[in-house]
């Protein structure tokens, strides 16, 4: 298998999991954007249905800069969603499960959660987004 077909499915077995750790945390409708909505998807949205814009990497992700996809999303949903909408007004994360080698067991520390800290900011504050620019 070429490595462009094993990342492709590298990142949608981690963007299946990940709906189905959403939805065991009580989001019942998370799912993924492949499966539900092309224009999420062309916007980096990997999840929807959940209080986020969620993107969703896997494996190494060889020069892989979190700011510049957090940063994508913004971009990209500011392009095809009108101004107003619930995407705009939601904070982006970008989770990242890294990839561990054979014979490597993995811990919590291989599943990351990123995003910027005025998102965090409003998280921890409870504050709604919808006041977010």
């Amino acid at each position: 298998m070429s490595q462009g077909k094993t990342n492709k499915r590298m990142g949608s077995n981690a963007e299946r999991l990940y709906a189905k750790l959403f939805r065991e945390l009580g989001y019942t409708f998370c799912r993924t954007a492949r499966q539900s909505s092309r224009i999420h998807d062309d916007a980096g949205i990997d999840l929807v249905n959940l209080p986020w814009n969620v993107q969703i990497k896997a494996g190494k992700q060889r020069g892989m800069n979190p700011s510049d996809v957090l940063r994508s999303i913004d971009e990209r949903v500011k392009e095809l969603f009108p101004p107003g909408s619930v995407e705009s007004c939601l904070s982006n994360i970008l989770i990242h499960r890294k990839f561990v080698g054979r014979g490597k067991n993995r811990d919590k520390y291989d599943d990351l959660v990123i995003m910027s800290f005025e998102d965090f900011k409003d998280m921890i504050d409870g504050t709604d987004n919808n006041t977010k620019e």
